[in-house]
């Protein structure tokens, strides 16, 4: 089994991306750089992981922290990229708040899903049994 994972490989990951690419392009700082952070710019970590996956080099973490960044950055109720500012920006809906509504609820969804498929056993401890915790107490 191999240790890289594609879009072929994981449809919510193949899907997050489609999602992803309905935003503005990365050169569009006033979307993803508004504070002109630069390299430390919210389209500069999400693309880091991006690139290494449709490389042909994403592993398990390249994944989780593209999930992660997705969430923390235009997840729902995030304080960096609103859902009024991505519902502005979506490309080919026109400011149409239920698509924005509808692309942020989805993102999230499918963040968490591929954050959970890749995190959990090292959320829970690699050596830990699912549930384990629960069959040691009384």
């Amino acid at each position: 089994m191999s240790d890289i994972i594609t879009l072929a490989d994981d449809p919510d990951l193949a899907h997050l991306v489609d999602l992803i690419d309905i935003l503005p392009r990365p050169e569009a700082s006033r979307f993803w750089d508004e504070k002109g952070q630069g390299d430390h710019s919210i389209g500069a970590k999400i693309g880091h992981d991006l690139k290494q996956i449709l490389g042909g080099q994403g592993r398990p973490r390249d994944v989780d922290y593209f999930a992660v960044h997705v969430l923390k950055y235009l997840g729902r109720g995030n304080v960096y990229i609103s859902e009024e500012k991505i519902t502005q920006n979506l490309r080919g809906v026109h400011g149409l708040p239920a698509a924005g509504r509808a692309w942020v609820e989805d993102a999230t969804r499918t963040a968490w899903r591929l954050v959970t498929r890749y995190s959990l056993a090292r959320w829970r401890g690699v050596t830990s049994t699912p549930g384990s915790a629960w069959m040691a107490t009384r």
